[in-house]
């Protein structure tokens, strides 16, 4: 029999519609994301991977672009719509010096300049009245990067220990070995910042990437973590949060044994995110502690429902990249070959992102003590947009003449706690 003395609580009935933090999410030209993110170079593509062949269509922070390479090797950024009548330059003719519309010949270089416009006298006399529009671009640690905000506030191209100087036999791995992927980087369906923040949300992996869906990182238990790392019942007490110079990054602490005697050694891994779309994540299927961080990743909005993927390694070993992009098993399997049955009871960071919906609704949320990191990285990005709108130059834009940015991302061994010996010695060698 149904009690109705006492109402139920807590139902679904009477809620009010769910939304999303737009400030924070949306990316469109004109939103408050939107323009700090184009105050920052984002990358748009591989640099080994981009060449004179076929441009390539690209939508980036809501603005559908193609991006090519010159018969004379200069890439460029331009507006897919031709501006002759239309026409997508996806379609387009690469040239030595430009790019060439499939319709009627337009041909435009890479800050683009019409040269030539086939079907007109002389070439087009007024030719020099059409602009393509376009972007600037650089190139840089195996990427091309675009920058898309106002021209007089462009700012140098920053620069990132993790990935220079270049050692003995290394060089960059940035393409994706995934069709479709290989050139432009891999796009997901979901909002950027739902993938940004998973990266400084440590304790997600204590139980998403062991305990529910079993040990999915490649590695586990021999060259990678020990399964201990994996204890969820002491992961709050084994992370601390921080701000750093660039971002928000997470210290996680645990213990595992060295050698073949197996001696205990105390270690910290650290992820950095870096504003305003950088992961500094180190290796973590062969972990080798106190070694220099050698990727970056950039989680570049496409516009506010889809992301793209773009990485820099640097490495002497081609499998480096590899175990990068397939070193995540899911019932021992990529993603990809997962059936809906499998991704239901092994689901791994794509299932618990993309169902959170193609932009999280924010209001719904309940955030707990674990999420400290999340809630650090939004109030910093929030900084960042107050500085835009007031005219203020955001956190993580580079200035002129300013040095190599110190990555603090890494595995390092935990320094020994000095004894009470040590303490006691402390004084009488200082006054030595």
């Amino acid at each position: 029999m149904t009690d109705t003395t006492v109402p139920d609580t807590g139902t679904g009935y009477g809620r009010k519609p769910s939304s999303h933090d737009a400030r924070l999410t949306e990316v469109g030209p004109g939103t408050p994301m939107g323009e700090a993110l184009r105050r920052h170079w984002q990358p748009i593509a591989s640099s080994t991977a981009l060449t004179s062949e076929v441009p390539h269509r690209v939508r980036l922070l809501g603005e559908n672009l193609v991006v090519f390479r010159d018969g004379q090797g200069r890439p460029g950024v331009v507006f897919e719509r031709c501006a002759h009548r239309g026409s997508s330059l996806f379609y387009g003719r690469i040239e030595e010096d430009g790019i060439r519309c499939c319709y009627h010949g337009w041909k435009f270089d890479v800050r683009g300049h019409c040269l030539d416009q086939a079907c007109e006298l002389d070439d087009g006399k007024r030719r020099n009245l059409a602009r393509q529009p376009w972007y600037p671009v650089e190139e840089a640690y195996g990427l091309v990067f675009v920058y898309m905000g106002p021209p007089e506030l462009k700012p140098p191209l920053p620069r990132y220990d993790s990935l220079e100087p270049l050692g003995e036999g290394e060089t960059y791995h940035t393409s994706w070995m995934v069709p479709g992927a290989e050139v432009v980087g891999l796009e997901q369906d979901f909002n950027w910042l739902q993938v940004f923040e998973n990266a400084v949300d440590p304790v997600h992996a204590a139980w998403l990437h062991s305990h529910h869906s079993g040990f999915q990182f490649q590695g586990t238990g021999t060259t990678g973590f020990p399964e201990s790392y994996y204890d969820h019942r002491t992961a709050a007490e084994r992370t601390s949060y921080h701000r750093t110079d660039n971002g928000v990054r997470y210290i996680w602490r645990y213990q595992d044994t060295e050698g073949d005697g197996g001696a205990p050694v105390d270690l910290e891994w650290s992820v950095e995110c870096m504003l305003p779309n950088i992961i500094a994540l180190p290796d973590f299927i062969r972990s080798t502690p106190d070694v220099r961080n050698d990727m970056l990743i950039w989680v570049v909005p496409a516009d506010d429902t889809h992301h793209r993927l773009v990485f820099s390694i640097r490495s002497a070993d081609p499998e480096r990249a590899t175990s990068f992009m397939f070193g995540i098993k899911q019932n021992g399997k990529d993603g990809w070959l997962l059936s809906e049955e499998e991704k239901q009871r092994f689901p791994g960071d794509y299932e618990a992102q993309w169902s959170q919906g193609p932009i999280t609704q924010h209001s719904e949320e309940t955030l707990a003590p674990s999420d400290k990191g999340v809630v650090m990285l939004r109030r910093m990005l929030r900084t960042m947009l107050d500085d835009v709108e007031a005219g203020r130059t955001p956190l993580g834009v580079a200035t002129p003449g300013e040095p190599v940015r110190h990555v603090e991302a890494g595995l390092v061994t935990r320094p020994e706690a000095p004894t009470e010996t040590d303490r006691a010695a402390a004084p009488t060698a200082a006054r030595g």
